[in-house]
């Protein structure tokens, strides 16, 4: 059988550690971290349609996008060597500055935690500070992750978390001004979006989870009382 000289190893989901560690292992799903997040907003947007899934996205893609080409500008290697074939010939750049999973978590910390603070009026001030609180622990525990198993130093995952959550902040007010000035509504009535019963509830009219359970006993209750009629 010959061997085929084109096969890689596919670098998002490919982590090294130490077995005999418990720390690396468990660093290294914290490093899997940035494709639970993506996981979690194609399934949010597969389950109710909504457009803040898609916002953010492409937020982090345009964040992704971002980050290869400072990689690309500064060159700066990464603190320890894995092997001539890591990150070669893909898309993703093999440079260490900044950390593309800091910098994702940063991004997504900060987008996340500015809607917890003015966005979802509904949370108690308690619940919105536990959330900004939970999405900034999560980052952390990606950025350790990044430092302990020896794919960046200090420096690049704290470079890369401060240019995520500077960019992930300003997306945000972007988004903002864009849901302001009416764009939004404006997508929404195109046809693909609208075959698609696309909407931006999570914005204009968001949901609690208490809300929605409540919704479901009162239509469960309806539908049982015109059976029994």
């Amino acid at each position: 059988m010959s061997f085929n000289p084109n096969i890689i190893p596919f670098d998002d989901t490919y982590i090294l550690y130490d077995k005999t560690d418990p720390v690396s292992f468990v660093s290294a799903y914290f490093s899997l971290l940035p494709i639970g997040v993506l996981i979690f907003e194609f399934s949010w947007f597969i389950t109710t349609r909504e457009l803040e899934a898609c916002i953010m996205a492409a937020g982090q893609v345009a964040n992704e996008i971002f980050n290869n080409i400072v990689k690309d500008i500064v060159k700066q290697p990464r603190p320890f060597v894995f092997g001539d074939s890591f990150q070669q010939d893909t898309i993703r750049s093999a440079y260490g500055m900044p950390s593309a999973h800091s910098q994702f978590m940063g991004f997504f910390a900060a987008y996340t935690s500015l809607r917890y603070l003015y966005r979802w009026k509904s949370l108690t001030n308690g619940k919105r500070l536990a959330g900004c609180g939970l999405v900034t622990t999560l980052a952390m525990c990606v950025c350790f992750s990044r430092v302990y198993l020896k794919y960046h130093s200090l420096e690049q995952v704290l470079v890369g978390f401060t240019l995520g959550s500077a960019l992930g902040s300003t997306y945000y007010i972007v988004v903002s001004i864009i849901r302001e000035v009416g764009l939004v509504d404006w997508l929404l009535t195109w046809r693909i979006c609208d075959y698609l019963h696309m909407k931006d509830s999570c914005n204009s009219v968001p949901l609690t989870l208490k809300e929605e359970k409540d919704e479901y006993y009162r239509r469960l209750t309806r539908l049982r009382s015109s059976k029994a009629e």
